[in-house]
């Protein structure tokens, strides 16, 4: 059984797309990214979103390709269609994606693992909550 260095693979997607026979476009890229968490029995962004939701202080009803483009674009006019982007916000769109996903796979690699972000996340929501009481 072949093992895959996900953050080595999608370094090399983000820096040569063409080669995975991609566009270089944010769309593209979550398509390919979410095709590897498929084959992967949809484990390999367990906590991805919760992660995300964290780092955006909020929208953890979003998915997680729209939660990264709430980080990518922070401010009062919320960005969460890949669709409304011209080339120069997809791109930073792009870049943002693949920083945040290999953060988030060296941080789940490292001695957190997937239950460990989704266990804070739960800890943040419950604090959250209270603090909204």
């Amino acid at each position: 059984m072949m093992t895959v260095d996900y953050r080595t693979l999608f370094a090399d997607v983000h820096r040569r797309p063409g080669s995975y026979g991609l566009d270089g476009s944010y769309g593209q890229a979550v398509a390919f990214i979410m095709g590897c968490d498929a084959g992967n029995a949809w484990g390999l962004l367990v906590g991805f979103p919760e992660w995300l939701a964290m780092k955006a202080g909020g929208g953890a009803n979003l998915v997680w390709s729209a939660l990264v483009l709430r980080i990518a674009f922070p401010g009062p006019t919320v960005v969460t269609a890949a669709e409304t982007l011209d080339q120069q916000h997809d791109e930073h769109a792009v870049g943002a994606l693949f920083g945040l996903l290999d953060e988030f796979l060296a941080d789940r690699k490292g001695s957190r693992g997937a239950a460990a972000i989704v266990s804070s996340y739960l800890d943040w929501q419950r604090l959250r909550r209270e603090q909204n009481s």
